[in-house]
């Protein structure tokens, strides 16, 4: 794609700006309209759409081409992380939802995966056919497979509890309805009901929103991995030739988004396991500034600069952590869960909207002068936030506990804190 459109300078850059800069766009009028008409209709007809946008993109001939074409792929497509994780927070107990969300956001690096391993074998296969270059073919394929996967979508998703879908009743059964709605009645989960303006504005009270919407962007440090095939593209042979072929910069980093599928699953399950998300979240920064320590001290062995990038892609499972650390804290809010879901999303966005174009510029590739450097500031600032929201939920329960006694409610721990069942979850070691 670079050498048939002519890519020389920050064009790279440019489609990841555009693309997120529809994306931030789209994110919270859809929170509205979710909230009112539900996901089982507005979710598959968005990601139809922006399948077949996707598929447009095979027939361009100008890098400005792609870049109106990638805005309304990103306007289209950010309809999805708030859509599916406020689908999920409301259908699934606090002991369940973070693996729940994990298993969702697993399609990410799964999805990375298949495509890397696809457009490889297309650039070593379909090169050429029908006068199409093997890139064109890879938008080509990943088209057609999100517009089916959305066709499916309008059957299978399951809408919210007090309102299903009705198309899904070959699988969702009253008795399913029955036992979720008996589930969210017992941590004080407040149905799905509408954002008004100004339940929207209302939202925004909340040091819970502000908190998480901060830790997110800076927590997630995968910007780094992104660039890992420009420097593998930049290696040679010692005879001067490139050292790894087109097929194989897609399938190198196949490796990373499998470590980042792994420890998705493991982090979040054993967080749910266990009842608390601090240790893991802390673990994860942990991991995340050794990666950039690496990619800082750039070391001569390329294995081990290769497992500076690896240890980076590592980097998403603290999002899955804090989405699930904040649902369960505002089982009583959805409203404040959906906005918030859209806002530390807008703010990753905003961050990697403009952030890389002067961090990891593609002229400067493959030896970047601050981009690993502001990314472990990053790291180290997301560790401290965790440690201070955990902190803070920890003041909150305790002002909780005495309005409880105030109001003589002590007896009953559920009417006093109705944003939460289980008030100590993510907080304390204590298994659910």
């Amino acid at each position: 794609m670079k050498e048939d459109l002519h890519l020389y300078g920050n064009e790279l850059n440019y489609f990841t700006t555009f693309f997120n800069i529809g994306y931030m766009i789209m994110l919270y009028p859809s929170c509205i309209v979710i909230s009112h008409f539900g996901p089982s209709t507005w979710l598959p007809a968005c990601e139809l759409l922006w399948g077949i946008l996707t598929c447009c993109i095979s027939t361009v001939s100008t890098a400005h081409q792609v870049y109106g074409l990638r805005f309304l792929v990103g306007f289209f497509e950010g309809t999805a992380w708030p859509g599916y994780f406020t689908l999920i927070s409301q259908w699934y107990m606090p002991h369940e939802i973070a693996l729940r969300m994990s298993i969702y956001n697993i399609a990410q690096p799964a999805g990375a995966m298949v495509s890397g391993a696809m457009q490889g074998a297309l650039s070593t296969n379909f090169e050429g056919l029908h006068g199409r270059a093997g890139w064109r073919w890879a938008f080509i394929i990943n088209g057609i497979c999100t517009i089916a996967v959305a066709l499916l979508g309008f059957l299978i998703l399951p809408g919210y509890p007090e309102r299903p879908n009705p198309l899904a009743k070959f699988y969702l059964k009253p008795r399913h309805i029955e036992i979720a709605l008996a589930r969210s009645r017992r941590v004080g989960r407040k149905p799905q009901i509408g954002i008004t303006v100004r339940s929207f504005i209302r939202c925004f009270t909340y040091w819970q929103l502000w908190a998480f919407a901060i830790a997110w962007p800076i927590g997630s440090n995968v910007v780094p991995s992104n660039y890992f095939n420009l420097w593998l593209k930049s290696l040679k042979n010692p005879n001067g030739t490139k050292k790894y072929s087109v097929a194989m910069l897609n399938y190198l980093p196949i490796v990373g988004q499998g470590a980042q599928l792994i420890a998705e699953i493991l982090f979040s399950g054993f967080s749910d396991y266990f009842g608390t998300r601090l240790p893991f979240l802390l673990l994860h920064s942990v991991i995340n500034i050794a990666s950039q320590i690496i990619l800082i001290v750039r070391p001569h062995n390329q294995q081990a600069y290769m497992a500076g990038y690896y240890l980076n892609y590592i980097g998403a499972v603290s999002t899955m952590l804090l989405c699930s650390w904040a649902a369960v804290h505002l089982q009583g809010e959805p409203e404040v869960r959906t906005v918030l879901f859209a806002s530390g999303t807008i703010f990753a966005y905003l961050m990697n909207a403009f952030i890389p174009i002067a961090a990891f510029p593609a002229k400067e590739a493959p030896n970047w002068r601050i981009g690993a450097k502001l990314y472990l500031a990053f790291a180290i600032l997301a560790a401290l936030v965790f440690i201070g929201i955990h902190f803070a939920f920890k003041w909150d329960d305790k002002r909780r506990e005495k309005k409880a006694i105030k109001n003589d409610t002590i007896g009953e721990p559920e009417n006093a804190n109705t944003t939460i069942g289980n008030k100590n979850f993510g907080d304390s070691d204590v298994k659910p």
